[in-house]
């Protein structure tokens, strides 16, 4: 078993829980915004925006710039096509991970492929002012490539950073934590959460209790989380997340443990 699921009980508390959120008024698609301005709650340093995105197989995002930011797009059903103009091109799949880091700027499009709605999640990360203009660049993973953790119950799929010993190969320039999480019903967690990151969960499908005090969440609520408590051992190297799957449910709980290193900078 794996030591993160094994360390005791504490840790993070839970600072707000959203009700369930609703698909962006508007448009045609089921897209939720997590995380961003419209959301309830406008950032999170270093997030800018967080996505949950439900697209139709007609719907098109025609080519467009972005900068001074980098981008993580999360596959969970269908695929979604990528063209840039730094010729980089290749669909996003359910388990895959495109890096966006668009530094100085560049310029790209979205759409769905294969007739099918594309589900996933595309995450903002704000950079430090010394990488806003940086040379551009694009990073492409197939599922396989994406490491799993199994134990008990417990499967963690390590979209940034490490776990259980296993390394994400992304390359970010902001150090983050991005989990895809899932629990059988009763299952048990302690998952980490370094003690200088900020982080959030979104919950995909299912529900149970977060953090220490418990906080119930189900489908597609957010949970932002707090500062560390003394529950957490000096020498733990961070600080945790315990969470549990709600008993007797009929649905795995699912879920996206995001969190990074704030840089601090002051927004007007």
């Amino acid at each position: 078993m794996v030591q993160e699921v094994q360390a005791a009980v504490g840790g993070r508390a839970v600072e707000s829980v959203s009700p369930p959120l609703r698909p962006m008024p508007g448009t045609d698609m089921g897209s939720r915004l997590v995380l961003g301005q419209g959301s309830g709650q406008d950032a999170l340093d270093p997030f800018l925006a967080l996505m949950h995105d439900d697209v139709p197989p007609h719907a098109m995002f025609p080519t467009h710039p972005h900068r001074g930011v980098e981008i993580i797009t999360y596959g969970v059903g269908g695929a979604l096509y990528h063209e840039d103009t730094l010729g980089n091109s290749g669909p996003v799949v359910a388990g895959g991970v495109e890096r966006n880091l668009f530094g100085r700027g560049f310029a790209h499009s979205e759409q769905p492929v294969g007739g099918e709605h594309y589900l996933g999640f595309q995450l903002f990360i704000l950079l430090s002012p010394e990488d806003r203009e940086i040379e551009p660049s694009f990073q492409l993973l197939a599922p396989e490539d994406v490491p799993e953790v199994t134990a008990d119950g417990i499967n963690v799929r390590v979209i940034a950073g490490e776990y259980g010993g296993k390394h994400s190969p992304l390359v970010l320039r902001n150090p983050t934590l991005y989990l895809d999480v899932t629990l059988q019903p009763s299952a048990t967690a302690t998952l980490p959460v370094p003690a200088d990151y900020q982080g959030l969960v979104y919950v995909l499908s299912g529900s149970g209790q977060f953090g220490a005090p418990a906080q119930h969440a189900g489908a597609n609520q957010r949970l932002v989380l707090g500062a560390t408590t003394n529950a957490d051992t000096a020498d733990s190297g961070g600080t945790t997340l315990r969470v549990q799957a709600d008993q007797g449910a009929d649905t795995p709980l699912r879920f996206v443990l995001i969190s990074g290193r704030p840089i601090f900078e002051r927004r007007s």
